[in-house]
């Protein structure tokens, strides 16, 4: 008994076993038959709890898939930048992160010593534009009796024209600013309204604080619609062509290719786009693991051979890539062959049963079981 107990305190030391896989231990025998292939640990449902072992169902895979990374994007005019338009400080917040707004929704009080001589000359503006077109209904009055020449007349349009531009001038110069006034705002300050209808998705301000003329104040989204900004490889970018169908399983969503981009960037990743079809549970900015379904590519494995299971489910030993399979009498570690991966997903080539599970959590305790006896 001794000498079992310190045998098992020298495995222990040399593998660095955690203590909940000691813990395992102690509850009952672990065997590990390292002999054939595949490896059996023989583990019972409470050994499995103790040591933090949680299983997932491997998901079937049709010919032709390929994982690839995804950001969730908006599509292009979906997303619009609020900025300050003229040096000056936010006096009033009337809108937070995350409240949904209309195309015209006042936004926040803005207020600029700049924003008063741009209502100033706006007034002017106006009231020029009034004085010039009253002459010209007075000239064309006496034109018509007779008593002015066309001349004149002419001068007096010409000159209400003018104004008119002017005021087209002065109102397109705080519409591109994105203000208006309201009755019950100072002279210097303007109410910011929404571009667009969608969500505020950021905000940069706080009340009191002095900005420069450009500066970013808020940051809206229309998300309605989606798109994915997919990272490739550039021989699986080759593989794909428009119209291909993308799955999210974690977000249970879909989409569709739109455009693919073979050029290789920086990174030495090639990109491709998806319009999102089925929502699911999607939020933009987010990134997600995709499983791309290539029509032009050609697979060569059997039905039933290749599953989708969490990249967290494989493992190296021995030098090559393991996963821990559920069974009746614990887990049975067998060796797989890894298509393609990505930081969620991997693809592996197998001959396992429908419905089979495999291990996602307390890996590193079934491996060192495995280690145990060499």
């Amino acid at each position: 008994m001794f000498t079992r107990f310190n045998f098992l305190i020298r495995s222990v030391s040399v593998l660095a076993l955690s203590s909940l896989a000691w813990a395992a231990f102690a509850q009952g025998p672990v065997s590990a038959h390292v002999s054939a292939t595949p490896l059996l640990l023989a583990l019972n449902a409470k050994q499995q709890a103790s040591l933090g072992v949680q299983v997932a169902a491997v998901q079937a895979s049709t010919g032709g898939q390929l994982l690839a990374s995804a950001t969730v994007v908006m599509p292009p005019g979906k997303e619009f930048t609020v900025s300050a338009p003229y040096a000056g400080q936010v006096s009033r917040l009337l809108v937070g992160v995350g409240d949904s707004v209309k195309a015209g929704t006042a936004l926040a009080h803005f207020t600029s010593p700049m924003l008063g001589d741009a209502r100033r000359l706006l007034n002017e503006a106006s009231l020029d534009y009034k004085n010039a077109s009253a002459a010209a209904q007075r000239d064309q009055a006496m034109f018509d009796e007779g008593i002015i020449p066309a001349v004149r007349l002419q001068l007096s349009r010409s000159k209400q024209e003018a104004a008119q531009a002017q005021l087209h001038a002065r109102e397109a110069e705080l519409l591109a600013a994105g203000i208006r006034f309201d009755a019950n705002t100072g002279y210097a300050t303007g109410t910011l309204k929404a571009p667009l209808s969608g969500t505020v998705s950021e905000a940069f301000v706080a009340v009191g604080l002095r900005v420069d003329a450009g500066a970013m104040l808020f940051k809206l989204a229309d998300s309605t619609q989606l798109q994915l900004d997919l990272q490739l490889s550039s021989d699986k970018a080759t593989q794909l062509q428009v119209g291909d169908e993308v799955s999210v399983p974690s977000r249970n969503a879909k989409a569709k290719i739109i455009g693919v981009s073979r050029a290789v960037d920086a990174s030495q990743s090639a990109r491709a786009r998806a319009t999102v079809t089925y929502r699911g549970s999607l939020q933009a900015s987010e990134l997600v693991p995709a499983v791309v379904h290539a029509k032009g590519k050609a697979s060569a494995a059997k039905p039933g051979t290749q599953w989708l299971v969490p990249a967290r489910a494989v493992t190296q030993w021995r030098g090559k890539p393991w996963v821990f399979v559920a069974n009746a009498q614990g887990f049975e570690a067998q060796t797989v062959n890894v298509v393609s991966s990505t930081d969620d997903l991997s693809l592996v080539e197998a001959l396992w049963p429908v419905g089979s599970k495999v291990a996602v959590t307390g890996i590193a305790s079934l491996r060192a079981l495995l280690q145990k006896d060499e």
